[in-house]
Order: structure tokens, then C-alpha cells, then sequence
């Protein structure tokens, strides 16, 4: 778990303070690494500890050899799922607008359709922001990635608000029919949704959204949960290395094929 050559790489990628850290023992080295990491990293380094168990298994019972990035994917993976399985219908505390929202785990789109997430996130540090938008089919292969890329100060909201118009454009010049688009931003997508006018840069946005969805009959916006979206968030955390990039399958880097596959399972 702490000695095996493949194990290290998992950990020095996740947790780069982990390689000074030098004992063969394991449970000094969970020691050693809950003092060195804050509380809210304890779930992250057990699960890593779970994925390379299952790793190992996979290996000693079936021969079937994993890479570095697709464990760490797997561990990610399996702790958001956990993190929202406590969350129940019988909720009063939440309630969707529609029947649909709210899903888990990222769900294949039905034959002949297609499924497209789209996600937002903000560099403070650096005053920019970046969206990631990925359409997959029924299969759960990618038809096609977008990363954007700006500069300027903005809320959440409003780069959340954008991604959302930004697919819909995307959408409509692909000329795909039959189209789910997701966001995991609630606020934005019933902002969307309802029909108060907002005079604010953020309501221009919005209002451009409902024009367009106005304007198409086999669009359906969604709400999903974020460990729904794990997908399309790598790709927005990764905009200002790819700015204004679209792949496909030949030519998407190696870091999101993983998570693809991952998600598709």
C-alpha cells in the first residue's frame, strides 16, 4: 500500500506532501499522513487506500492492470457517490422542480439521443474563469468535448449561467436532436427556469437561455448533483490549459479518458 512502486505514483499525484513521508509501515504512515493533511482529507485518503486495495485485486484475481490515473479516478469517483447517498427523496429539506433532477451519478442518455454537461468554475488567482462542456451518446462514448477559457472577475452564477448558453449555442449549431443538457448549479437552472426578469448582466444571460430553449423542442435542461458531473468538471478545472479547445475521442488528453470511462461504467 505505501512500498509498491505503482501505489507511490498514486499517492505522490494525489498527495504530493506524501513523499516525505518515509516508513514501510502502513499504519504509521496513515498517521504520519492525518497529521499532515487537514480533516477534510481523511475521506480522501482512505478511499485512495480502497481503490489501490481493489486494484491489487484486480490484478492478483483477474490480471487486469490499471493505470495510475484511472485508480485515483475511481477513488474520486466513489466518494462523491457516498458523500450523496444519504440523500433521499423522503427529503423535505430539498425539493426539485422537476422529476428528473437530481441524479447521482451520471446516467446514459437513451438511444438516439444525446447527453450533454456542462460545468463552470472561477481562477480568482489568476482573474479568470472556464467552462467545460462534453456530449456522450447512448453508449457512453464522447461525441465531443469544449473548453473555454476568459479574463475577468465574475460571480459563480454568471460563468455558470453562460456555460449553460454556451451549450445551448453548441447544441444548436451541431444540430443535434433529441438533447439532455445537465448542470449541477441549481440557482442557475431554476433562474431559467422561471419567468422574473433580473436587469443584471447575470439576467441577460439568463434570458438568452430561456430564448434559446424557447426556440428548440428536443432540448431538456436538468438539474444534476456534482458527483454527477465529475466529467465535465475535469474539463473546466483543465480550461485554462486547453483554452478554447474541442475534442473528440482520437485526440482528447490521456488525464480525461479515465474519468470518461469511469463516469460510463
Amino acid at each position: 500500500m505505501v512500498s509498491c512502486p505503482f501505489a507511490v505514483s498514486c499517492w505522490n499525484k494525489s498527495f504530493p506532501g506524501s513523499q516525505s513521508i518515509h516508513t514501510q509501515v502502513l499504519e504509521v504512515w496513515l498517521e504520519k499522513m492525518f497529521g499532515k493533511y487537514s480533516d477534510n482529507k481523511y475521506a480522501d485518503i482512505v478511499t485512495l487506500c480502497w481503490a489501490l486495495w481493489r486494484a491489487r485485486n484486480d490484478v492478483v484475481w483477474e490480471k487486469k492492470y490499471s493505470r495510475v490515473n484511472r485508480v485515483i479516478a475511481s477513488a474520486k469517483q466513489y466518494l462523491l457517490r457516498w458523500k450523496c447517498a444519504p440523500v433521499t427523496c423522503s427529503s423535505v429539506l430539498f425539493r426539485f422542480v422537476v422529476e428528473e433532477d437530481g441524479a447521482i451519478t451520471w446516467v446514459r442518455p437513451t438511444r438516439n439521443s444525446i447527453k450533454v454537461t456542462v460545468d463552470a468554475t472561477l481562477f480568482a488567482e489568476r482573474r479568470e474563469y472556464g467552462l467545460g462542456i462534453v456530449a456522450r451518446d447512448a453508449d457512453g462514448l464522447l461525441v465531443e468535448a469544449k473548453i473555454k477559457c476568459y479574463s475577468g472577475t465574475v460571480t459563480v452564477e454568471y460563468v455558470e449561467a453562460l456555460g449553460i448558453k454556451e451549450a445551448l449555442s453548441w447544441i444548436k449549431n451541431k444540430g443535434w436532436q433529441e438533447v439532455k443538457l445537465e448542470s449541477d448549479c441549481l440557482a442557475v437552472v431554476q433562474a431559467i427556469r422561471c419567468t422574473v426578469e433580473m436587469q443584471s448582466s447575470f439576467g441577460q444571460v439568463v434570458a438568452d437561455c430561456r430564448r434559446e430553449l424557447r426556440d428548440s423542442n428536443s432540448i431538456s435542461l436538468l438539474f444534476i448533483k456534482r458527483s454527477a458531473n465529475v466529467v465535465t468538471h475535469c474539463f473546466a478545472r483543465a480550461s485554462h490549459r486547453y483554452p478554447d479547445r474541442t475534442f473528440d475521442w482520437s485526440d482528447i488528453p490521456i488525464e480525461f479518458q479515465d474519468c470518461i470511462q469511469m463516469e460510463s461504467i
